[in-house]
């Protein structure tokens, strides 16, 4: 039997993972749904075909914000997961790390979609959420994955 000792300023963690990380999900769905509707590119199509973004620069604009989130929903719950695992044994350093992802994130978001760059190279400078989103997986399974399964 393993016993899993929640830390008592846990709940930062929880908010980090469960509530900031969520709500940025929600930012980008509102953007990206702005971006469509400017766009004019019709539900199922999930991107604006090369032709319409010649026609409409709003609809390159649309697919920089729906690649953003994609990427986001493609990485979101592994940190969120990371984010509460590292927690239980360095709670302040993964809501610290959880917090500085949301950051780059938001950062990557604006960038891709506000950056005015090319192929949305904006996205570059929030790009460091990488760097982040390794280290709480680092302290997952270097740091607490060895206190739990003894190795």
């Amino acid at each position: 039997m393993v016993a899993i000792i929640v830390p008592g300023n846990y709940g930062a963690v929880i908010a980090v993972a469960l509530g900031a990380i969520p709500v940025l999900g929600f930012v980008h769905g509102i953007i990206t749904g702005k971006q469509r509707k400017g766009a004019k590119v019709p539900y199922p199509h999930s991107y604006a075909t090369i032709e319409q973004c010649k026609e409409n620069p709003l609809a390159e604009k649309f697919n920089c914000a729906q690649r953003a989130h994609a990427n986001f929903l493609e990485n979101a719950p592994q940190t969120m997961f990371f984010t509460m695992v590292a927690g239980l044994k360095y709670p302040e350093l993964a809501a610290g790390l959880g917090a500085l992802w949301v950051v780059f994130r938001a950062l990557f978001l604006h960038g891709y979609v506000y950056g005015g760059k090319a192929q949305g190279m904006g996205r570059l400078r929030g790009s460091l959420f990488w760097l982040v989103q390794g280290a709480l997986w680092g302290l997952s399974v270097f740091g607490v994955g060895r206190d739990l399964l003894d190795f």
